[in-house]
């Protein structure tokens, strides 16, 4: 891992989609936002590739086949802890979420974002902070004051006089 965030990070690409992997690739380089020192299509593959390589940021997709993104963040954090994370996402995702954040991801950007938010959730997330695309936090918040709160009042056991 990199002592100093002045430096590109070293990041591996997880996702199980040739085209968006090799277009993701492309414009790290191109931008020169990192070093993009390996890929994978699966959870599987990718902690092959942690075997031999210990990037400092992963761009981990959720569903995937074989070993979805939830199981490779778990056991890669068990191999590296101080590995940072950020799910790139569809917003059909969201029921895995908050799995994701308690499994130890940093980030989480969707997949239609721009290459101003991807370099934006690297940075900030080298520095230590968490990143969440605000497209994605409109939406959680959206979805939320939706949800539908029942409370239920109960009788107390032993009731007050009426006095």
């Amino acid at each position: 891992m990199k002592n100093s965030i002045s430096e590109k990070p070293s990041l591996i690409i997880v996702d199980d989609h040739l085209i968006f992997r090799q277009g993701l690739k492309s414009i790290i380089d191109i931008e020169n936002i990192a070093n993009v020192i390996g890929e994978a299509s699966s959870g599987s593959e990718f902690l092959e590739l942690l075997k031999i390589h210990k990037p400092d940021v992963v761009l981990m997709d959720i569903e995937m086949p074989y070993m979805n993104g939830m199981e490779a963040t778990r056991k890669a954090l068990e191999m590296v802890p101080d590995m940072k994370i950020i799910a790139v996402t569809m917003f059909g995702d969201e029921e895995y979420y908050y799995k994701m954040i308690e499994l130890g991801v940093k980030g989480f950007i969707v997949k239609s974002s721009g290459i101003n938010e991807l370099e934006n959730a690297i940075r900030e997330v080298m520095m230590g902070e968490s990143y969440f695309s605000n497209e994605l936090l409109r939406k959680i918040i959206n979805n939320f004051g939706h949800k539908t709160i029942q409370v239920t009042v109960e009788e107390p056991s032993n009731p007050l006089p009426w006095w």
